[in-house]
């Protein structure tokens, strides 16, 4: 099975499970795998697979994040922090097979997971549980953020 496949696979389980709505695959002008869905927010989501650079990337996820700021430093804390050995095995992710970073650009923020040995469906999983669990941190600590950009109830 090529990276693509895997990639493609990987994420058409989530589909099949009804975890994404809307599931659908366009190739981007550069070669890249683009995958767009709803999950989490009324608004689309944008995966992205890059195969010659190993990276998989939750393109512009989150809104109006400015750089630098107290939420953003915050916000990559958490997510860099999903390497840490503390963190459950079922929730971390090994520095052998992938690394997760984040970057700012135009105040939206993305979420890149550097696939290592191939690793590719477990690379998708793992971004993927990793947005599940930045979600369920902001709903804990900033249900006010999720209220204004993706117009979800505070609870």
């Amino acid at each position: 099975m090529t990276s693509d496949e895997r990639i493609r696979a990987a994420l058409q389980k989530y589909a099949d499970r009804g975890v994404f709505r809307g599931f659908s695959e366009t190739r981007s002008r550069n070669g890249k795998l683009a995958f767009t869905f709803l999950w989490q927010t009324p608004r689309q989501l944008e995966f992205v697979a890059d195969i010659d650079n190993q990276t998989l990337m939750f393109r512009n996820l989150l809104p109006n994040i400015l750089a630098g700021s107290p939420m953003h430093s915050e916000l990559r804390k958490f997510v860099e922090g999903l390497h840490d050995r503390q963190v459950p095995k079922h929730r971390r992710i090994e520095r052998a097979r992938a690394e997760v970073t984040c970057a700012t650009r135009g105040g939206n923020l993305s979420v890149s997971l550097k696939v290592k040995n191939n690793q590719y469906t477990y690379g998708v999983n793992r971004l993927v549980n990793l947005t599940h669990e930045l979600f369920v941190h902001l709903n804990d600590c900033y249900s006010e953020y999720l209220s204004e950009q993706f117009d979800m109830p505070q609870e």
